[in-house]
């Protein structure tokens, strides 16, 4: 039994209602995309941290910093920005969390942590050679934390790894 065929007219209507759902889906998308570049950097459409309000809780933050202690571009030597050093150390830490069972980043052990730190540390020393923008020959990774207190924000600095 062969299928009917709709007339021109029906086929034709079925077609522009399908293509007025993709030509509105397409406005909205194009104008949300123009929003977003029209807001630029406002909150949350902004490339600041999400840290510019800290609580009482401290918020970390990683950087690069040459021997004598100053920061290094990180984007311009590795190609990656610095946040990009919390991301591979958070995966680190988490992965090796996982596999031990360990569940809190503050419980696992010094020794442990230290060595991770030190492996991804080396891995954007790796990254910059690769790149042709060599780090200098001694490179630390720090930990900064901004915390509020009674009387204002804090940063204390952790050094993390050196090689």
């Amino acid at each position: 039994m062969p299928f009917p065929i709709p007339a021109p007219s029906a086929c034709g209507a079925r077609l522009w209602a399908g293509g007025a759902r993709y030509l509105a889906l397409a406005a909205f998308m194009g104008g949300a995309i123009l929003l977003c570049l029209k807001t630029g950097e406002h909150y949350p459409f902004s490339h600041f941290p999400m840290y510019g309000n800290p609580g009482p809780r401290p918020v970390d933050y990683y950087f690069l910093t040459d021997a004598a202690g100053q920061p290094l571009p990180v984007l311009e030597l590795t190609g990656d920005t610095a946040p990009k050093l919390k991301k591979r150390l958070n995966t680190e830490l988490n992965e090796w969390g996982f596999a031990h069972n360990v569940r809190m980043k503050s419980r696992i052990p010094s020794d442990v942590r230290a060595r991770l730190a030190k492996e991804v540390l080396d891995g954007f020393v790796a990254q910059s050679r690769q790149r042709g923008t060599p780090l200098p020959d001694q490179v630390q990774l720090w930990r900064g934390e901004i915390h509020l207190g009674a009387d204002g924000y804090h940063e204390t600095f952790f050094q993390e790894a050196a090689n």
